[in-house]
């Protein structure tokens, strides 16, 4: 079984991992991908943020995961982003 410590330092450097793949398939260099993941990395090693970071990390992942399924088209992006605007600014408002 791990200790507490060991799983942070996997975490971090798995959330760092996730973060070069991910950015690196959305388009970015792999030396832009690299620095985004060693500030990952470090930032989740050095406890500045973790919680955020590990988030954000899984959310890089989920969004190269759909880019690569093709679900929905870049092209959309927009639109959908948009909608789902108006629906929580209508859900609010009637609520």
């Amino acid at each position: 079984m791990l200790t507490p410590e060991e799983r942070t330092d996997i975490l971090s450097l798995w959330a760092g991992l996730v973060s070069v793949v991910a950015i690196y398939f959305l388009g970015g260099s792999i030396w832009k991908a690299g620095l985004v993941g060693a500030f990952v990395g470090g930032s989740a090693l050095l406890g500045y943020g973790t919680r955020w970071v590990l988030k954000g990390a899984f959310a890089f992942a989920v969004v190269a995961i759909a880019v690569a399924l093709g679900v929905p088209p870049p092209d959309q992006w927009l639109q959908l982003l948009t909608e789902a605007r108006e629906a929580i600014l209508a859900f609010k408002t009637s609520g």
